[in-house]
């Protein structure tokens, strides 16, 4: 790579375009969608990707389209590794994007390097061409390169980044604010990954794709430029909502000066925050990728032809919010629990959680588990099973233990087929171990009573997901797209990293 210095005398004119034509077919969400196969150049498993991963695929791409990105700089990390900025384009409107100032949060980061090796490739069309001549992208794809290396939220000094906006105690943050104070770009675009267990709006699936116009005081007042950043967001749910209907969120999140978004946006860089949810079902990963690549490129060329300020920002407030508590990877529903100390069964519903590589602010859930039980009718499951007539009872495990050896184990001891008093009282000499709360990691039993009145093991839940039982049914819209731009749905059974934490 080549060192282009010095920064300070690239001075980029703030101001946006007032008009310009509507965006062309290539920055379609359906064509954007369906470049995205031949455009990825980023890991399948995004959060396999680490600093001289990100390096390697970068000289890649220099050396694939020359003259397309030039590295202007590079920031150091706490343990010294160098930040990249990129600049792509030539064009009067400044556009910075920053991603992975959580070092676990990297699916922007792939969805960026997709985003310059589909430019490069069409670099000669028209519409990219009037696209690079009307907007400069500053782009810093992993600012936390070290968080990056161990799939955690913070620096290697243990500092959450994105809470280091006043202070500025991370080199990272003091490198970002210093970009940032040098270019005073037009706009801003923060890029995250959130819960994947959130619901866009009550009656809404998973959010694959949260948005939020950035405040820069407490009022809200839009007199920092919220007012573009509004539209902005409207833009990337047109766009999301053709692919992924009811899977667009509002980030809900209140005004925080420490934080780097809102700090953007009260120094004078109004700033879209883009927060990745989950999609639960095969190709999960990739398939958000692909939705960001989608989200990115089509609102930057918004931005490049102002066609977004077509956008009535009164409708943002429409926008659903993000709905917290109300999704579970896995719910089983309506069964007769008997959770244990010696409690007659009661009709229950059960929530499970299977934790992923995203943590966000809490600590990790190490292992699949229950999460809740009761009467969970606003809650929904990325998948479902309805267990109605069937005797749940929770039975400790080893985590490596397998449904094949699990039903061995209780063969041995006369309990696939028994009667309830035998089960019951089996499972009250196991004693606190197999008691259903809060944080129980072990089997789930499932037992169906024939006609004869005994019970049969029929399945159980196992690490957050049924074993010996049918497939269970989507609680959750599937997506309306295949991952190989077809118009199929996704059939198989959900397997989906979704941790148990707070938001990014």
């Amino acid at each position: 790579m080549t060192l282009r210095l010095p920064l300070c005398l690239l001075v980029l004119c703030a101001s946006l375009p007032a008009s310009a034509p509507a965006p062309g077919a290539p920055w379609g969400a359906q064509s954007l969608w369906d470049a995205w196969p031949q455009a990825r150049v980023a890991p399948a498993d995004p959060w396999s990707l680490k600093h001289a991963g990100l390096r390697q695929t970068l000289d890649g791409l220099q050396a694939r389209h020359p003259g397309l990105l030039t590295l202007v700089e590079e920031g150091l990390s706490a343990e010294g590794r160098k930040i990249p900025l990129l600049r792509v384009g030539t064009g009067p409107t400044g556009i910075l994007l920053w991603s992975q100032m959580h070092g676990d949060e990297p699916t922007a980061t792939a969805a960026l390097l997709d985003a310059l090796n589909w430019l490069g490739t069409h670099r000669q069309d028209a519409a990219v061409k009037q696209f690079l001549s009307r907007v400069t992208l500053w782009i810093i794809p992993m600012l936390n390169p070290d968080g990056a290396e161990r799939t955690q939220r913070w620096n290697a000094q243990g500092i959450d980044i994105n809470r280091d906006a006043l202070r500025l105690s991370t080199p990272e943050g003091r490198y970002l604010k210093a970009v940032r104070d040098r270019l005073r770009p037009a706009l801003g675009y923060n890029l995250h990954n959130q819960n994947p267990l959130l619901r866009a709006g009550r009656a809404g699936s998973q959010a694959a794709i949260s948005v939020l116009s950035v405040p820069g005081d407490e009022a809200d007042s839009g007199a920092l430029g919220t007012r573009k950043t509004r539209q902005l967001a409207l833009e990337v749910q047109r766009l999301v909502q053709a692919l992924a209907p009811g899977r667009v969120a509002r980030y809900d999140t209140d005004y925080t000066a420490r934080a780097f978004g809102d700090s953007m946006t009260r120094w004078g860089t109004p700033t879209l925050l883009i927060e990745t949810g989950g999609w639960g079902g095969p190709g999960e990963a990739g398939r958000l990728v692909r939705l960001n690549f989608v989200a990115l490129l089509g609102s930057l060329a918004a931005v490049a032809d102002g066609s977004f300020e077509a956008m009535d920002p009164a409708d943002y407030g429409r926008i659903p919010l993000n709905q917290r508590d109300a999704l579970g990877t896995l719910v089983v529903r309506n069964t007769r629990l008997a959770s244990g100390r010696g409690f007659p069964p009661f009709v229950a519903d059960l929530s499970f959680v299977i934790p992923g590589a995203f943590a966000g602010e809490a600590i990790r859930r190490l292992e699949p588990g229950l999460v809740e039980l009761g009467d969970l009718a606003d809650f929904k499951g990325v998948d479902e099973f309805d267990a109605a007539g069937m005797l749940a009872v929770p039975w400790p495990t080893q985590p490596e233990t397998g449904w094949a050896s699990l039903r061995e184990a209780l063969q041995a001891r006369g309990l696939v087929e028994t009667d309830e008093a035998t089960l019951l009282a089996a499972a009250r000499a196991l004693g606190e171990a197999a008691v259903a709360r809060s944080g129980f990691t072990g089997a789930v039993l499932l037992y169906r009573t024939l006609a004869t009145g005994r019970l049969k093991l029929e399945g159980a839940v196992l690490r957050g997901q049924l074993a010996g039982l049918p497939t269970p049914r989507q609680g959750v819209s599937k997506p309306s797209l295949g991952l190989n731009g077809g118009n199929q749905p996704d059939v198989n059974p959900v397997k989906c990293g979704t941790p148990s934490a707070a938001p990014g």
